[in-house]
């Protein structure tokens, strides 16, 4: 394992996990797109939701008692019926157009939280399209939280049972997805090094998190969120189109 990139994945780990933990969103979609810059993307993906299911996790223990399970179980199937159609993109497509679909999604579903794009009136067919296309952007590029946040906002739920709705969410679609992967042997030795490496930045991009969320306006620290979002789409892009040509 090379030190230079080990030490990357564990700033953009840090990175990741502080704005999470002020803005509410923005791990996956702040990682992945850096990590496909400089890993293998089946590692990149791994390391991502390795990482993602223990940040998910900690806040889904803290939090389940308050889930719409009405609404959640409905996506959750979806989701578990989309991700077969992302584990065949991730294993068919070259690497480099699967970096270009990482970096065009994340900046296409930030464009979307930015201008706080809501969904309709609360539908089963809707929480199971929602599920997914969720599914299908989790096992093929990581990046499949905008979906579910978008609709859960648009519910309107309490923040305690959106919290809720959302972690339990993605923890357990994580667990499935990493499942999937071990079946399809994409886990390798290294990106199992990488994620026990940056596991420690989770609890330290918290902390900072939680000293910035006393200190900074959260709505300006959002907008910081979204032009880091955009930055590493961008640099997603770039690399795939440079792979590409």
């Amino acid at each position: 394992m090379d030190v230079s990139i080990a030490v990357f994945v564990i700033v953009v780990v840090l990175v990741a996990a502080t704005a999470q933990s002020v803005a509410g969103f923005g791990f996956a979609l702040v990682m992945m797109p850096l990590l496909v810059t400089v890993l293998d993307v089946r590692d990149a993906l791994v390391v991502t939701t390795l990482l993602g299911g223990v940040n998910s996790g900690i806040i889904a223990a803290t939090s389940w008692r308050h889930v719409p399970w009405s609404t959640v179980v409905p996506m959750l199937a979806g989701a578990l019926a989309g991700m077969p159609a992302g584990l065949a993109v991730l294993l068919l497509a070259p690497a480099d157009a699967i970096r270009l679909l990482v970096g065009v999604s994340t900046l296409v579903m930030a464009a979307a939280l930015i201008r706080g794009m809501r969904f309709g009136n609360r539908h089963v067919a809707s929480e199971l399209a929602v599920g997914a296309i969720s599914g299908v952007l989790n096992t093929s590029t990581g990046t499949n939280g905008p979906p579910v946040v978008l609709y859960l906002q648009g519910r309107e739920h309490p923040s305690a049972e959106f919290r809720g709705a959302l972690n339990v969410f993605f923890v357990t679609c994580n667990i499935v997805t990493l499942g999937s992967f071990f079946a399809a042997r994409v886990v390798t030795v290294d990106a199992g090094l990488l994620f026990a490496t940056a596991l420690p930045a989770i609890a330290a991009g918290s902390a900072v998190g939680h000293l910035l969320v006393r200190r900074v306006e959260p709505a300006a620290f959002r907008r910081l969120v979204f032009v880091l979002l955009v930055a590493s789409a961008i640099s997603a892009v770039a690399s795939a189109v440079i792979g590409l040509a």
